[in-house]
Parts: C-alpha cells; sequence; structure tokens
C-alpha cells in the first residue's frame, strides 16, 4: 500500500502570509527574466496577479525594486537579501519532505501490518 503525505510551508509576517510557493517561483522567475510580465507569462499567471504578488513580498519582506516602464525601460531587481531568504526557504522545503518521506515509510509499515 503507498501512502504519500502531503503539506506546504509558507512564510507569514506578523501572522499574515508573505510568500510561499508560487511565490518562490515566481521571484526565481523575475530574476531569471528581469521583468514581472515575462514572469507571469512563464508561469501562465495574470500581470495583475504577478504585480501584486511581488508589491505584496515588497512591503512585507522587502527586497524588490519593481520599475514600470516597457521595453528598455522597466525591470524588477531582487535584492541578495530576498535571494538568501529563497535558498533558505527552499532548504526548508527539502527538509519537510524528507521528513515526510520518512514518515509514510512508518505509516505504511502500520497499514500494512495484521494487527
Amino acid at each position: 500500500m503507498r501512502v504519500k503525505l502531503r503539506g506546504k510551508i509558507w512564510i507569514e509576517v506578523e501572522g499574515k502570509p508573505a510568500l510561499g510557493k508560487g511565490g518562490i517561483m515566481l521571484l526565481k522567475e523575475v530574476e531569471r527574466t528581469g521583468s514581472i510580465a515575462a514572469a507571469a507569462r512563464e508561469l501562465g499567471m495574470s500581470y495583475k496577479f504577478a504585480w501584486e504578488y511581488m508589491k505584496r513580498i515588497e512591503f512585507t519582506l522587502g527586497g524588490v525594486e519593481m520599475r514600470k516602464g516597457g521595453a528598455g525601460r522597466g525591470g524588477s531587481i531582487i535584492s541578495p537579501r530576498l535571494k538568501r531568504l529563497i535558498e533558505l526557504y527552499e532548504e526548508a522545503q527539502r527538509e519537510v519532505e524528507e521528513v515526510m518521506l520518512k514518515y509514510e515509510e512508518r505509516f505504511e509499515r502500520i497499514l500494512e501490518s495484521s494487527e
């Protein structure tokens, strides 16, 4: 019998959600492309949603510089501090997945036992 544990982690600041898996993906894509619009297209989300999410990240965590513009004038930059936060989030996510895998195996053993 195959058992799968599921879970999500996110960062809260002052009790309010600030950053989760989707935000991490958005930040990484903005870092890669230098553009919220390009990142939104790549991730299949609306520009408005991506822009609002980036504004919320900037408000709660800081580290996002968003410049309006267009071709050659705009762009977005992620600070080194925010990049470290992304790395730490991903490290925490890997560790959580390892713990869940360990417990999946324990759940399977119990469910496969005859007692």
